[in-house]
């Protein structure tokens, strides 16, 4: 009779046993089942939400790390040599970080603001609203920055790259426009349709305003406002599926260069290049008049071109919302001391802490339940080998090895903790849902809520591509089920307790010499 078959037969002869030992399985089995649950559930909920978030992270100045160390110094000469050397993005870096496997696109963008010269910008439907708020006393209005230009060093942004926005007649701009600073300009259908342009006409933009304060600049200078008129050809056209929110609190503050329909997309390098020249144009008149050193400080002789090409932040598209943390976690050393990859970790993470919290005690319960079932079941096995020391004789006196004798043992545990595993998963399966909801209800009770009120601003940064998730989002994700991959799960975390718990008697069986066995029994 082989191992297998002895098993079976002491289980089913020793009932009373079996049956209390597969309650105990059944217990730990359930408590496992709870464990294992609300840990995966927690787990996979925050994975299913961070699937449905954009997979963007930035490369910018770590500001908080660096004012923190701007508070620590004492010396004035020191503190305004820190502000004055300000942490700035560095282009090879961020070029290099572009280059990785990872990213789909790279925004590295720069955003002016400019006045449109011959056409109109989209309404955005807030102008009424608007001429009271930029109203003055006599009744003038102040006019608005009507139009945002958006610059990028490659033929692509993540808005295109990703289908928020949509070519329909011409094309984006190409590479060799950007190294050769082609005046080219991408605009929107309804730019496009308010203004009667088309795909090889030219638009005309001023970052200055007329009669504002740019004019008393120029005031006595051979400068005309004209001078600073610049055109770019339209190679084309696009539609968007973004657009302002007219229920939003601060819709009637907006202004229309935050109207996705009034962005357009130009080459960088043409762009800057033009900012630059309007500077040095504009310095070299007024330090002719007397007036350079009052505006622009008298150290400076010419502002740097660096100074109009650099962004505040550089943002990468990836291929999958799950490389976020691989890719923050792959370059974060190589960036240097105040600059960081922001993937909007710690707001998830604040989001997330209920969750953290479940899954930080389902893990604690489930190494308590094994440590305990452990111990129970090597004690129960190595007490009962005192009351089966003759048939263990008997066997090994019969040329039976003693890991065959071990594996009998082995296996008469397995059959028992296999009904008492089974029958938890039944069981487990309609309990573990309730009781993972009750769980996490209690959890977020205990979370403190700040009612603290915080002040919001009106303008919303548009390279500000995180997706914006409330905590109730995340724990709609929230679901405690027995799947295929949980129930396979416990019957490994049965196996291994088996195996474990079997390792004290199988020392104490490798310890007996049937011949001392049989004589002792006698």
């Amino acid at each position: 009779m082989n191992f297998f078959a002895r098993a079976w037969k002491n289980v089913s002869r020793k009932i009373t046993k079996s049956i209390l030992l597969a309650v105990t399985f059944f217990m730990i089995g359930n408590l496992v089942i709870l464990g294992l649950g609300i840990g995966q559930a927690a787990e996979n909920a925050k994975i299913l939400t961070r699937k449905k978030m954009k997979a963007v992270v930035n490369y910018e100045v770590d500001s908080d790390k660096y004012f923190k160390h701007i508070e620590e110094l004492t010396d004035q000469d020191e503190i305004d040599k820190a502000y004055k050397n300000f942490p700035q993005i560095d282009k090879e870096t961020a070029l290099k970080l572009s280059q990785d496997e990872l990213v789909k696109t790279v925004n590295y963008i720069r955003t002016n603001m400019v006045y449109s010269v011959g056409f109109e910008n989209v309404p955005l439907g807030n102008e009424e609203q608007n001429k009271q708020l930029f109203s003055d006393d006599e009744g003038s209005t102040y006019k608005q920055l009507n139009i945002a230009i958006h610059t990028n060093i490659v033929p692509t942004t993540i808005e295109f790259e990703e289908g928020t926005n949509t070519i329909v007649q011409g094309r984006f701009y190409t590479q060799d426009e950007i190294d050769t600073n082609k005046p080219v300009v991408v605009i929107s259908e309804e730019l496009a349709n308010l203004n009667n342009l088309k795909v090889g006409d030219t638009i005309t933009y001023n970052e200055n305003q007329k009669d504002g304060y740019f004019s008393t600049m120029i005031e006595g200078s051979d400068l005309k406002l004209e001078d600073f008129n610049h055109e770019l050809e339209i190679v084309g056209i696009y539609t968007t599926v973004n657009d302002v929110d007219p229920s939003s609190e601060n819709f009637k503050y907006l202004s229309p260069y935050e109207s996705p329909k009034n962005y357009i997309y130009a080459p960088a390098t043409v762009i800057s290049q033009r900012s630059y020249d309007d500077r040095v144009k504009l310095y070299n008149s007024l330090k002719a008049n007397g007036k350079a050193a009052d505006i622009f400080g008298s150290e400076i002789e010419q502002p740097p071109l660096e100074e109009f090409t650099r962004p505040f932040k550089v943002v990468y598209l990836l291929d999958d919302p799950l490389s976020v943390d691989k890719f923050v976690q792959k370059y974060s050393g190589t960036l240097g001391e105040y600059m960081k990859l922001n993937a909007n970790n710690e707001t998830f993470k604040s989001l997330a802490k209920p969750l953290d919290t479940l899954s930080f005690f389902a893990s604690i319960i489930v190494w308590v339940v094994t440590v305990n079932a452990i111990v129970i079941i090597s004690l129960v096995t190595a007490l009962t080998l005192k009351t089966r020391e003759f048939e263990i004789g008997v066997l090994l006196s019969l040329g039976v090895s003693k890991f065959k004798v071990i594996l009998q043992l082995f296996a008469e545990l397995i059959l028992v903790a296999l009904i008492g595993f089974s029958a938890a998963i039944l069981s487990g399966s309609l309990i573990a849902g309730k009781v993972g909801d009750e769980v996490l209800k209690f959890q977020q009770s205990r979370e403190e809520v700040s009612e603290t009120p915080t002040w919001v601003s009106t303008w919303k940064d548009p390279n500000d591509y995180f997706t914006e998730v409330s905590q109730e989002e995340l724990f709609a994700e929230y679901k405690v089920t027995v799947s295929p991959i949980l129930i396979a799960e416990i019957y490994v975390f049965g196996l291994s307790v088996v195996f474990v718990a079997i390792l004290i008697p199988s020392a104490m069986i490798m310890r007996l010499n049937p011949k001392q066995i049989l004589l002792s029994t006698n």
